[in-house]
This record gives structure tokens, C-alpha cells and sequence, in this order.
């Protein structure tokens, strides 16, 4: 039992420490911080965008039950708070999903590849940005991408995507703690 209790403490001091994060990097570039509030009594969900100097993934919360919809809904909206970077390229679409017990097979439009902007730092934050955001949901534990129903071999010739892919808890700063 008290094992239990010393989770959720150190569950709750990471809650609250990616809620710091999340209000220390929505400066909107002047100076000035956004207040960030989300009622904890309800369920809420993180999605993962690019920090201000797209160096790491932030997570900024939204409030539902967090589903593989919502998630990939909210990733491809963009984000909601100034200062943070959208990981997906303009006018990807969503065409299906596919889960095995703990892979989630994602299927996007050729938007993904032909949109997308390039370099090794661009294409890590979009595809953990896309792993670490569905990651948890549903019981996902790996997720493989795939573009117009079929696997690729990488974004944009720097990562390699022919297995599925686990979250990267190193780009969410966890070395910088």
C-alpha cells in the first residue's frame, strides 16, 4: 500500500512539473507569461509540441478523456498557447489507425513527407511529437507511421522508421531537470 502512495506522489510532482514547464514556456515572446489553468478534477491529456527554440517538446494539456482521436485531433489543430510549435506539417490529414495490443499503427496523408520542412532537429520533434503524444493512450506503448497506407523509411532522411517507435522522454528535457 504505501508503495502505491510513493507512485502517486512522484506521478503528481511530474504533473505538476510539466504544468510549470508548460506556463514558463508560453511566454508569448514579450516577456509576458499566458496563464495556463486546467481543472485537474477533470480528465485531461498532454500533447506534445516544439519548444520556443524547437529544441525539446513541450506539453501543453487540454481537457477530455484523452482517446487516440482527441490526441491525434489536438496534435494536428496545433497548439493552443503562443510560444510553442506546431510538429505537424501544414495540411496533413488523419486516414486511419490501427491498433495491435500495445502498437498503434498511424496512417497520414503524403502531407507528412512533402510538407514537411526538413533537417534531423525538424524531424525528431515531429515524429516524437506524434510518438510521444498518443503514447498512453489506450494502452499504446509503440507506435509505427505509415504515409498513404504504406511504411516509409524515414520523414526526412534522418531517423529511421521501419520499426515502431517507443516514447523519447530525453527530448521532453528529462535530462534538464
Amino acid at each position: 500500500m504505501g508503495w502505491r502512495r510513493g507512485v502517486t506522489t512522484v506521478v503528481v510532482a511530474l504533473l505538476l512539473l510539466f504544468v510549470v514547464r508548460t506556463v514558463w514556456f508560453s511566454s508569448g515572446g514579450n516577456g509576458e507569461v499566458t496563464p495556463v489553468s486546467i481543472n485537474v478534477a477533470k480528465p485531461f491529456y498532454a500533447v506534445y509540441f516544439g519548444s520556443p527554440d524547437a529544441a525539446m517538446l513541450v506539453p501543453e494539456f487540454r481537457e477530455g478523456l484523452g482517446t487516440i482521436e482527441e490526441r491525434l485531433a489536438s496534435l494536428i489543430e496545433g497548439p493552443r498557447l503562443p510560444g510553442l510549435a506546431a510538429v505537424m506539417p501544414d495540411g496533413v490529414v488523419l486516414l486511419g489507425y490501427s491498433q495491435w495490443d500495445d502498437m498503434l499503427q498511424l496512417n497520414f496523408s503524403h502531407h507528412l513527407v512533402t510538407n514537411h520542412p526538413g533537417g534531423s532537429t525538424g524531424e525528431v520533434i515531429t515524429v516524437y511529437g506524434i510518438v510521444n503524444t498518443v503514447v498512453g493512450a489506450g494502452g499504446v506503448r509503440r507506435v509505427q507511421i505509415l504515409v498513404d497506407g504504406r511504411p516509409i523509411l524515414t520523414l526526412a532522411g534522418h531517423l529511421d522508421l521501419t520499426d515502431p517507435l517507443e516514447k523519447d522522454y530525453e527530448l521532453l528535457g528529462g535530462s534538464h531537470i
